[in-house]
């Protein structure tokens, strides 16, 4: 039999008192050497994370839900002439799936994905289809499914118009005690420029801005409002879209500075006396004058106010020969320098009465009671 075949030499080595001793050490270092044992186990672990977590060919799958799409290239539509009109606001959201790399299976999120629609993709106007992009890179790995992969816009052709004038209505009535003239109200901008959709600018014909006087603070002098406008076509119908920008000169606006000065006013009695002139008819006289409205409100500065206490009347009214009652429109005489009166004219109201009907003497010819 050949000495040299190895299974008999194995045999002869484990049945050797050489053996036998070392299975002895070994077993005498696993009893007694456990902390050094259970050292290398845990230093073996961590090397083995280690080589792990630097792979990136290692990868785990892993499900990102309610993932949002967002929108880039707008600026580049719109220089194209372009605008998008529906489809945009409501993406939704959906789910994905990414494989990873292990050392960043915990941290990564949708946003390392930038998950997008590029609308600079779009060359005309209509329906349009687009598809969801999303970026890999070595770092965060790669997306492997979409639970939607396209996107439905609607685009229009983007439209300016230049120069749409800003209308100012005023609306309620003025602090008591104020006025305020219609002629003192400023406002700025007076013209803007509006750009959106054609199918929403073609028809844009003002902007209205509404002005309340009631709010208002009760005190004379300027004051400064900033009034919000809306957008009007041609028939007076309001349009609203958040996909039209107004401007004034490069700056977007949504709302119009107001300056409306502010009067102070008082009511000024209505001087009657000497407002006829003639003699009633024979065995008449005058029983009584009287001017409806009484008084009239004026506006104009506090030093024009203080003087104020009559108002004339611009013209007489003949009662030669007259008997009964007579009912005459007058004309007042406005204040020098007075901004504002209630009414031009104002209705004088004579009544004549025979001599016998009263012991009343009368009222002398040309004199108010």
């Amino acid at each position: 039999m050949n000495s040299n075949n190895p299974l008999k030499k194995i045999r002869a080595f484990v049945l050797s008192p050489d053996a036998k001793k070392y299975y002895t050490y070994l077993r005498r270092v696993v009893l007694n050497r456990w902390q050094l044992k259970l050292g290398c186990f845990f230093l073996a672990l961590i090397l083995w994370g280690v080589l792990i977590s630097s792979d990136v060919n290692i990868t785990r799958q892993k499900t990102i839900e309610n993932v949002t799409v967002t929108a880039s290239g707008a600026d580049t539509l719109q220089r194209n002439g372009l605008i998008v009109v529906s489809g945009l606001d409501d993406l939704g959201s959906l789910r994905m799936r990414v494989d990873v790399p292990q050392r960043m299976y915990n941290t990564v999120s949708a946003s390392n994905y930038n998950v997008r629609v590029d609308l600079s993709r779009i060359t005309s106007p209509g329906e349009q289809q687009l598809p969801i992009l999303t970026t890999q890179s070595s770092t965060y790995g790669q997306v492997t499914w979409l639970s939607k992969d396209s996107v439905t816009v609607v685009v229009d052709e983007l439209m300016t118009k230049r120069r749409v004038p800003v209308q100012l209505n005023t609306t309620g009535e003025s602090p008591a005690g104020f006025y305020a003239s219609p002629s003192s109200a400023k406002h700025d901008p007076s013209w803007v420029v509006i750009t959106g959709p054609s199918s929403l600018i073609g028809s844009v014909d003002k902007c209205i801005a509404q002005f309340d006087l009631s709010r208002l603070a009760a005190q004379p002098g300027v004051q400064v409002s900033s009034v919000p406008f809306g957008i009007y076509d041609t028939d007076g119908n309001q349009i609203s879209s958040p996909l039209i920008s107004v401007t004034s000169e490069s700056i977007a606006v949504d709302s119009v500075i107001v300056e409306q000065r502010l009067l102070p006013m008082k009511t000024v009695d209505i001087d009657i006396n000497g407002v006829t002139t003639g003699s009633p008819k024979q065995g008449y006289y005058v029983d009584s004058v009287s001017v409806s409205p009484a008084y009239l409100s004026i506006a104009g500065s506090a030093e024009l106010l203080k003087t104020l206490t009559k108002l004339e009347v611009s013209s007489r009214i003949d009662i030669e020969g007259a008997e009964g009652e007579l009912i005459r429109q007058i004309k007042v005489e406005k204040p020098q320098n007075a901004e504002y009166m209630s009414e031009e004219a104002v209705y004088l109201k004579i009544t004549i009465l025979p001599e016998t009907s009263t012991s009343d003497p009368g009222i002398p010819v040309g004199k108010a009671p």
